[in-house]
């Protein structure tokens, strides 16, 4: 399974998903969770880059998506 990555916009500061990993050991086992797929969390907003772990220890990438600063053209 792939790396779980979570994009945060440039104002955003908190999230709530569930874990992919926890998802996929459910529905390829069949066992039954009580919790511990769910992963919340922040990241500041001068902070890139940041990791969680879900309580079942999946490590979660989050990452922040910087939007480009708009263009302005002047009519020549």
């Amino acid at each position: 399974m792939s790396r779980q990555v979570i994009y945060l916009g440039p104002d955003r500061t908190q999230f709530e998903v569930r874990c992919d990993a926890c998802v996929a050991d459910v529905q390829r086992v069949g066992a039954i969770m009580a919790g511990g797929t769910v992963v919340e969390g922040s990241l500041r907003r001068d902070v890139d880059v940041g990791f969680r772990t879900c309580r079942r220890g999946h490590r979660i990438l989050v990452r922040r998506v910087r939007m480009p600063s708009p263009t302005t053209f002047s009519a020549a």
